[in-house]
C-alpha cells in the first residue's frame, strides 16, 4: 500500500468552503473530471456564471467523451431555463440531448432556494441560498451525496422536460 493513499483519501473527503465564481469553477471542474458517468445539477440563476464557464463546459464535454453511458441531469427553475448567462450550457445541452437531460422544476418547487451538483454518488457541491455564491463541497462524501440525490430524484419526478431543449428534426 502506498503511504500517500490515506492522505489522498482524507484530502478527497475534506469539506471545502467555497465562495465566488473562481472557487465554484475550480470545484465543479474537479468534480466533473473525477466523474465517470452520472452528474446531477440543480441550478439557480447565480450558478449560471460558473456552469457556463469555458473550463466547466470543457469538463462536461470531456466527461461525455469518456463514456457513452454518461448521463447529466440538469434541473432548473422555469425563469432560469433560458437565461442568457447560461448560453454555453444551453447550447451544449441542446446539441447533446442523448447525454444531457434538462427538466424544469414544478411550480410548487420553483421557489426551492438551494443549488447543488453531485457526481457519481461520491462528490458534491452545495449552496444553501439561491442568491449567494457561497457553499461547500467535497470530492468524497457518499452519505451527503445520497441525501442530495434522493432530494434531486423527488424534484426531478415532480418536474417536466424543458420544451426549449428538444432537438429539432426537420
Amino acid at each position: 500500500m502506498n503511504e500517500t493513499e490515506p492522505h489522498d483519501a482524507d484530502d478527497r473527503r475534506a469539506l471545502r468552503q467555497l465562495q465566488g465564481q473562481v472557487e465554484f469553477v475550480s470545484m465543479t471542474a474537479e468534480l466533473l473530471t473525477a466523474a465517470r458517468s452520472h452528474v446531477r445539477i440543480l441550478a439557480q440563476a447565480a450558478d449560471l456564471g460558473y456552469l457556463a464557464h469555458g473550463e466547466v463546459i470543457e469538463a462536461l464535454r470531456a466527461l461525455i467523451r469518456r463514456s457513452r453511458r454518461t448521463r447529466i441531469e440538469l434541473l432548473l427553475p422555469p425563469e432560469v431555463a433560458r437565461d442568457e448567462r447560461g448560453r454555453a450550457l444551453w447550447d451544449l445541452a441542446q446539441r447533446l440531448t442523448s447525454f444531457i437531460s434538462v427538466h424544469r422544476l414544478a411550480d410548487e418547487d420553483a421557489q426551492q432556494p438551494e443549488a447543488w451538483l453531485t457526481a457519481d454518488g461520491r462528490g458534491y457541491l452545495h449552496r444553501a441560498q439561491a442568491e449567494r455564491l457561497r457553499g461547500e463541497g467535497s470530492l468524497l462524501a457518499p452519505a451527503r451525496v445520497r441525501d442530495l440525490d434522493e432530494r434531486f430524484a423527488a424534484l426531478w419526478q415532480h418536474g417536466a422536460p424543458d420544451p426549449g431543449m428538444r432537438r429539432l428534426h426537420v
